[in-house]
């Protein structure tokens, strides 16, 4: 696992041991920014961020300011590492200050971030693909009206999921309307803006 492209292209990232992260391939993610086209000057939001691999990938290419989501206090340290080699790799004193780290459950962030109301360009979401009973996954980001909301009306919302499971409920069930989706091998990526 690496990054892409930019300005840390070939950076080696590091990943936790274990089956708690499932980390995007390098082909499925050159597949997806690739679609995405350029991001200077975007505002990102990285949910359920794992590795930090698309964060960091944002920041190599250029985002304007980069927010990473992680619940599990072990994986957020598997972040800072990376995000150090990646930083090595930047050479830019002010690359450290466009990108953040927050320990926190994705669910809560309208409340713990209401100054960062519609602060996004783009949201990438790779959350847990067979969510146990009540844990927050895909579904139940789409269907969560108050995430809608303080994600605001212009951001594109990214959601990885696994291909062979059932599609999140789009419009009318939740705020989100499906624009596209694109399938690479065992993996789904949709592409939603608020329905509004």
């Amino acid at each position: 696992m690496r990054i892409i492209s930019g300005k840390a292209r070939g950076i080696h990232l590091q990943a936790p041991t274990g089956e708690a992260v499932r980390p995007t391939g390098d082909r499925v993610k050159e597949t997806l920014f690739s679609m995405l086209g350029p991001l200077e000057g975007q505002r990102v939001l990285d949910l359920f961020a794992g590795t930090g691999a698309f964060g960091l990938e944002a920041l190599s290419r250029g985002a304007a300011a980069v927010l990473l989501v992680e619940r599990q206090p072990r994986h957020v340290r598997t972040i800072g590492a990376n995000l150090a080699a990646v930083l090595r790799a930047l050479r830019e004193p002010a690359a450290e200050e466009r990108l953040q780290i927050l320990t926190a459950d994705a669910r809560t962030l309208p409340a713990r971030l209401p100054e960062r109301a519609a602060g996004f360009d783009l949201i990438l979401a790779d959350p847990p693909w067979h969510p146990a009973p009540g844990e927050y996954g895909g579904h139940e980001l789409v269907q969560d009206a108050e995430f809608a909301r303080w994600a605001g009306p212009d951001a594109l919302l990214v959601l990885e999921q696994d291909a062979a499971a059932p599609p999140p409920p789009w419009h009318p069930l939740s705020a989100w309307r499906l624009l596209r989706l694109r399938r690479i091998g065992g993996t789904v990526f949709y592409f939603a803006r608020q329905a509004g």
